[in-house]
């Protein structure tokens, strides 16, 4: 299992883990600008009638999260066989719409990374959907991408969800960001199990 880590301040720094999380994110901005052309591109994603906390706690964590953990976990690896396998099994839990939205936003994000020099396992991918081998989820193509840009997990994970409720909610006046770190921890942290006494 691949391991990365994330460097926070050190135990002294009196912040709140929240504002933390919150600062580490906002050095994120050339990752919303590589998502851009998804986000201009995409009229809808998978935020639907159950809104923002539906997709999160629904589709999200049931289908959507697990496919970005095991496509960054094969794309960090350079398993090309496991990222076509995470990408063959999202397809097969998507809704025919949903799968049909993902693929275009996919496909959108492949193109605009096209130009990248020394893609490993990321041009291997690009060439399996090119001919037809493989969808190209965004889910999956996203990790890919996040991993070629050295990108942790977490990272992958909170713009994901950026990216979902940016598309998701563009049209409500009403809208308040959420806290990407706080749904992202809560994300990786609920899919560790309890520790056994061996």
């Amino acid at each position: 299992m691949p391991i990365t880590l994330t460097l926070l301040p050190p135990p002294e720094d009196r912040r709140g883990e929240v504002e933390i999380i919150e600062e580490w994110a906002r050095g994120l901005d050339w990752v919303r600008w590589l998502l851009g052309s998804v986000r201009a591109r995409m009229e809808h994603l998978c935020v639907n009638g159950t809104g923002w906390q539906g997709f999160t706690e629904g589709l999200f964590r049931e289908k959507i999260a697990p496919a970005l953990e095991a496509a960054w976990s094969a794309a960090h690896e350079g398993d090309l066989d496991a990222l076509l396998a995470a990408d063959a099994a999202l397809g097969a839990r998507l809704s025919p719409d949903e799968s049909k939205r993902s693929r275009q936003a996919g496909a959108i994000l492949l193109k605009s990374t096209q130009k990248a020099r020394y893609q490993g396992v990321l041009g291997h991918f690009r060439d399996q959907i090119t001919a037809g081998r493989c969808e190209g989820h965004l889910s999956v193509v996203w990790a890919a991408v996040g991993n070629f840009f050295h990108l942790s997990l977490a990272n992958v994970i909170a713009e994901y969800l950026r990216l979902e409720w940016e598309i998701g909610t563009r049209h409500d006046l009403k809208r308040r960001e959420p806290n990407f770190g706080l749904l992202t921890r809560e994300v990786l942290f609920g899919r560790m199990r309890e520790p056994k006494v061996l």
